[in-house]
């Protein structure tokens, strides 16, 4: 699977928020893919994530001088006040127990210093890879509650001023059915053919020369001091 071919993500980040010269800590990198593209613009990233195997997959795929790739356990940003210019959470916001979503986006507001910003890039609505989520569970299914209660907390936020949320889409290129299924469907071999049969027919739809092209609708918002 190759996730955002078209560059959709950094597009918008950087079209929304100056990263030039910017020491940027990025919460839930993931694999990496949006660090690669962080550290293209930015002067430092300090990306951290609490899944050990992902960590590990990120420090292969990225090996650019100016990140460093940290251990987040529990969960908890511990490093001191005011050290990045920019917090940005990539697709990980809603990821944070529903209990501590205001507790961690004020501990990521107190690691901003003055002028900067937080940066909250979520799932939205609407895309091919969207409903296969919702329909098939595939990949971490629907995950519409936590979105939104991540929407709350954002507004929630004492002192801060929740800017204009930006849409826009991005594609999720598989190389054929099974690369799909292997990816986002780790279950799928035990389950009914009649389940079976549907997720064939609807990658079907999907199928392009390149493979199988899907996309899904997301959301950025930047959070600045009032």
């Amino acid at each position: 699977m190759i996730q955002d071919p078209t560059g959709e993500y950094i597009r918008t980040i950087t079209s929304h928020c100056d990263l030039r010269g910017a020491e940027v800590l990025e919460v839930g990198c993931g694999a990496g893919r949006i660090t690669r593209d962080l550290t293209r613009h930015a002067a430092r990233v300090v990306a951290v994530d609490p899944d050990e195997r992902a960590l590990a997959q990120a420090r292969a795929a990225v090996t650019a001088a100016n990140v460093s790739f940290l251990p987040m356990p529990d969960g908890v940003l511990s490093f001191p006040p005011a050290s990045f210019d920019i917090v940005i959470y990539t697709l990980s916001f809603h990821h944070v127990p529903l209990h501590q979503m205001d507790e961690s986006l004020a501990t990521a507001a107190g690691l901003v210093r003055p002028g900067g910003a937080v940066v909250v890039v979520e799932p939205g609505e609407g895309g091919s890879f969207t409903e296969a989520k919702e329909r098939f569970g595939a990949g971490s299914g629907d995950e519409r509650p936590a979105q939104e209660a991540a929407i709350r907390a954002m507004h929630a936020l004492p002192g801060w001023t929740v800017g204009d949320t930006v849409l826009f889409r991005v594609g999720f290129l598989f190389t054929d059915e099974d690369d799909f299924i292997s990816s986002k469907l780790p279950g799928f071999a035990e389950q009914p053919a009649a389940y079976q049969q549907e997720v064939r027919t609807f990658l079907a739809r999907h199928r392009t020369p390149e493979g199988i092209v899907l996309d899904a609708g997301r959301r950025l918002t930047v959070l600045r001091r009032r």
